[in-house]
């Protein structure tokens, strides 16, 4: 037996395993990252690479590839495919996705919902303006459509695990259609899918996960421990939190996001507009598939649009000062970006946040107001009407997006939000917190009342204003910390002096999922556990 000749998940490790990597669509330093990592694991565990190419320009990817693995491009998904024209074909791709579902527990509709951008962009359109290429087009004209898009992805990834044989798959992430049905059509075959992700509670670091909602569970089960057993905490959480209190920040991660946006003047944007158009030149000779992509024009117009929108829509929002909000009684719901997969697929039920703030203000108790506070990322891609129904609603209040956050979290007396970075930032400015969602990247805490179910928060909002926003705040505070130490502990510097120890934590991840392979046997051909959504294993975890 050589040393490629053993399943997926064995005692030999990661050596020689044959490996099939998904990069992100764009990103050209993440890009850069990802590949010098996977370069030098292929030399530190002598894998064998094949790449899914996101774009047509595969030179990045084949020297990674080399001799013994090869680059492969995704077909043009719009156009009909020759399997499709028989019958049998299409009813056996149908069984297949049908057992990737009850394998996974993982419906389709998650995936096209999570889609809001592309193929589910029907679920946001009364959100937003939306772009007009071609695959938009196609999905909104005919409802059917996105089924069967989801269909094609589906083959080309069963066909794609034929052709790669991989002992495992590489993802940045599983946030886009083609991706998820990679992942669905690898959990059918038991074939692990690893994620690398930017932490969000350690700025500039990032860490290992096979969780359907990519959270960092390592971090959320050493968080747990510390927890239960009253572990001393660091120093260094400590101060963070002591800090923060003192002078809020936002996330890296977040931030570096909207820094990006607010520093996209107008003259560099026309000079990005300009890159952009010249790039796709090339591509389209060497047959890229535009249907994805936003025509020039619609792009132009859109940039347009846009700039109108965000100075027309000014009026609909307050900027309240501190004294203002110091002797108001409000519940504070800052909203997501729209479409978000934080939104769309990890917090499904909350997915519309029309809904949810409709749901909060008809639960306001008597003298209380709702403040929501858009996101900036939305600012000028909204529906003018979209403003004027929230506006309408009794006792809501839009509050400016460019407005520091800070101050309102600070005085809020309920903080509540779907899944987002602002409950957790209640939670270290300790006030109430209502979390809507289970899956947050600061779950390990155990902090914050956690309410999923709509029948329940009524209740809920009446006693948690009943009560002292935190009654033990050493004990609060020692779970913040935890949650803290447990991010540091299973994160690794995401530069190219943190790739060894990057590599060292993948695999440790690896035999804790081999670990977990033995016992079990999956629907389709091999050993290894790919846990279900609904695995009681990993609900407890979650709910702990």
């Amino acid at each position: 037996m050589t040393a490629r000749d053993h399943g997926p998940l064995s005692d030999h490790g990661l050596n020689g395993k044959r490996v099939l990597a998904v990069p992100p669509l764009g990103h050209k330093d993440l890009g850069k990252y990802l590949v010098a990592m996977l370069a030098a694991g292929k030399q530190r565990f002598d894998w064998s690479v094949s790449v899914l190419a996101p774009t047509v320009d595969t030179r990045p990817f084949k020297a990674l590839a080399g001799a013994d693995g090869e680059v492969v491009l995704p077909p043009h998904f719009l156009r009909e495919a020759e399997w499709e024209r028989d019958p049998k074909s299409v009813a056996e791709v149908e069984r297949r996705i049908r057992e990737a579902e009850t394998r996974t527990g993982f419906p389709v509709g998650r995936v096209i919902l999570a889609a809001g951008h592309s193929i589910g962009r029907a679920y946001s359109l009364p959100f937003q303006h939306f772009n007009r290429y071609p695959m938009i087009q196609r999905v909104l004209k005919d409802n059917e459509e996105p089924l069967r898009i989801a269909r094609r992805f589906f083959r080309f990834a069963d066909d794609l695990l034929d052709r790669t044989k991989p002992d495992f798959v590489f993802f940045f992430h599983w946030l886009i259609p083609l991706n998820m049905l990679v992942w669905l059509a690898a959990h059918r075959r038991g074939i692990p899918c690893i994620a690398l992700r930017p932490s969000k509670l350690r700025s500039d670091h990032a860490y290992w996960t096979s969780d359907p909602f990519l959270l960092n569970v390592d971090a959320f089960e050493r968080a747990r421990l510390k927890r239960r057993t009253n572990a001393p905490v660091s120093e260094a959480a400590q101060q963070k939190i002591r800090t923060f209190r003192d002078q809020p920040s936002m996330i890296k991660y977040i931030a570096s996001k909207w820094s990006n946006r607010m520093n996209l003047g107008f003259v560099r944007w026309h000079m990005q507009y300009a890159r952009i158009v010249l790039s796709q030149i090339p591509d389209r000779f060497r047959g890229q598939d535009m249907s994805a992509r936003e025509g020039e024009l619609a792009r132009f117009l859109r940039y347009y649009r846009t700039l109108f929108l965000t100075y027309y829509h000014q009026h609909a929002f307050a900027t309240l000062d501190e004294n203002t909000l110091a002797a108001t009684k409000y519940i504070y719901f800052p909203m997501h970006k729209e479409a978000e997969f934080a939104q769309t697929f990890q917090a499904t039920t909350w997915h519309d946040q029309r809904n949810t703030i409709r749901i909060l203000a008809s639960m306001l108790p008597f003298g209380y107001r709702l403040l929501v506070r858009e996101h900036r990322m939305n600012f000028g891609r909204r529906r003018t009407r979209s403003y004027r129904e929230l506006a309408q609603l009794p006792n809501v209040t839009l509050i400016d997006p460019f407005d520091s956050q800070f101050k309102y979290l600070r005085n809020a007396d309920l903080v509540v939000t779907e899944n987002g970075s602002s409950g957790w930032e209640g939670l270290l400015l300790a006030r109430r917190t209502l979390i809507l969602a289970e899956n947050t990247f600061y779950q390990g805490a155990g902090q914050g009342a956690v309410v999923t179910d709509p029948d329940q928060l009524n209740a809920t909002i009446l006693d948690l204003l009943s009560r002292p926003a935190v009654v033990d705040m050493d004990g609060h505070d020692h779970a913040l910390a935890s949650m803290i130490d447990a991010e540091f502990e299973t994160t690794f510097l995401m530069n190219p002096t943190g790739i060894p120890s990057c590599l060292d934590m993948l695999e440790s991840r690896f035999a804790i999922l081999a670990a977990r392979s033995r016992g079990r046997r999956p629907v389709a051909d091999s050993d290894a556990d790919v846990p279900r959504l609904d695995d009681p294993a990993l609900l407890r975890l979650r709910s702990a």
